[in-house]
């Protein structure tokens, strides 16, 4: 029983999980850019 309930909570927060992974990385990969950007053109 235990397991069960255990795969339901891994289904159900996995993709909460992974989609606040990826908003966390694409907002530093975007920081970087805009960093790149603010340096004069060397």
């Amino acid at each position: 029983m235990k397991s069960r309930i255990f795969k339901t909570l891994i289904a159900v927060l996995a993709p909460l999980v992974i989609e606040f992974v990826v908003k966390k990385i694409s907002e530093k990969l975007n920081e970087k850019k805009e960093e790149k950007k603010q340096l004069p053109a060397q």
